[in-house]
């Protein structure tokens, strides 16, 4: 494949354009595989993270077909001008504002959250057990739980920033990314331990354990989201 190096803003959306363009115009065929994420990175001189938000954009725009674990097939474009979700946040750059936010967001939860919003919190983690045990992940509990603590911090700005921050999860690349991560037993058993663990510090008053659960469960889901493919 003779792709061209990029160097600005939107480098997934670049690197899905030079893709589908060569996709469109026969030039890489259907049912081929694409070069690895990783050689795809050195082609072009980018992060793999990058290139794997660059496949997503393909797989939305019905162009590829990911395999975790295996790679990326192309698939018979429908029509010449595919369009790509080009108003879609980078869900890697969202999950890390996020890890600066949230952590706070839980602490000061824990401190005046009201006796409704444990209930809810402890609602909606009972659903997200019955889910993760029946195979199942649903982003509606994420949020709920998510933006329970917000609606608790007792900031008006904190409380609008995370709420737009959960708008972006609700992009269709954002959500396809999140649906490869949760593939897995093993990743959505973690993150329902992880909540759990949030829930427990936010009900009991602890505001350094809210912090110090909410860190570690944004660490694990950008891991998570880094290694998925691995």
């Amino acid at each position: 494949m003779k792709l061209q190096a990029v160097s600005n803003r939107k480098l997934y959306i670049q690197i899905a354009d030079q893709i589908r363009d060569q996709i469109v115009s026969g030039s890489i065929e259907a049912g081929r595989q694409l070069p690895s994420e990783r050689d795809l990175a050195l082609s072009l001189g980018v992060s793999r993270p990058t290139v794997r938000e660059a496949l997503i954009a393909l797989e939305v725009a019905d162009l590829v077909e990911v395999r975790i674990g295996v790679g990326a097939f192309v698939k018979q474009p429908k029509d010449a001008r595919v369009p790509l979700p080009e108003l879609s946040a980078s869900p890697l750059e969202v999950t890390a504002v996020r890890r600066l936010l949230e952590p706070e967001a839980a602490a000061q939860a824990s401190l005046i959250i009201s006796p409704e919003g444990k209930a809810r919190l402890e609602e909606t983690l009972s659903r997200m057990r019955v889910e993760t045990e029946t195979g199942r992940w649903s982003v509606e509990s994420d949020r709920t739980l998510h933006m329970t603590l917000a609606d608790a911090c007792g900031n008006a700005v904190l409380r609008e920033m995370l709420e737009g921050l959960w708008k972006a999860r609700g992009d269709e690349l954002d959500t396809r990314f999140h649906q490869h991560l949760v593939e897995t037993g093993t990743v959505r058993g973690h993150i329902l331990v992880d909540h759990e663990a949030i829930v427990a510090a936010v009900v009991s008053g602890d505001s350094e354990g809210a912090r110090s659960a909410m860190a570690r469960h944004l660490d694990f889901v950008v891991d998570a989201m880094l290694e998925a493919w691995e």
